[in-house]
């Protein structure tokens, strides 16, 4: 799940692809641990989330339309873990809807290596918990109870 965190830390850091090219995940920890380096960690004040075109399996480079879905948003906020939790929630309903197991889901025989067009296979171990994980190193609220939210409607 490619969001906020994801991109202040892949975006600012080389060979960052190598935490996950395998059947096991190291994002975990990586994510976050990255994104609260200083500078990131103070200079990041305002995250914008493209919202318009998304997708629900296979990330970034797969692209297939079969797996795109369009919330038609853009997501502003200054708490980018209270922003991805709300990626994680948008993308785990939109893979229910499809049938599709949960990006949560850690069991091996979801894993099949090559290119992912089956969604109830990934190539490999997915990592949402870094999310969670970054709100206790002090990036961000993820307790849903208390993230403020504020919808403006065009």
């Amino acid at each position: 799940m490619t969001g906020c965190l994801k991109n202040i830390a892949y975006g600012n850091f080389s060979n960052v692809a190598r935490s996950h090219q395998r059947e096991v995940s190291n994002t975990y920890s990586f994510i976050g641990t990255l994104a609260s380096a200083e500078p990131l960690r103070s200079k990041t004040v305002l995250n914008v989330m493209d919202g318009l075109r998304s997708l629900w399996q296979g990330g970034p480079f797969l692209q297939s339309p079969r797996f795109l879905f369009f919330p038609k948003q853009l997501v502003l906020g200054t708490d980018p873990v209270a922003l991805d939790h709300g990626l994680i929630e948008m993308i785990e309903a939109k893979r229910r809807e499809e049938g599709a197991p949960s990006i949560f889901d850690r069991s091996a025989k979801h894993i099949k290596h090559g290119p992912e067009l089956d969604p109830n296979f990934n190539s490999f171990i997915r990592e949402p918990g870094h999310v969670e994980y970054a709100s206790h190193l002090g990036l961000g609220i993820y307790d849903k109870s208390k993230i403020v939210e504020k919808t403006i409607s065009l």
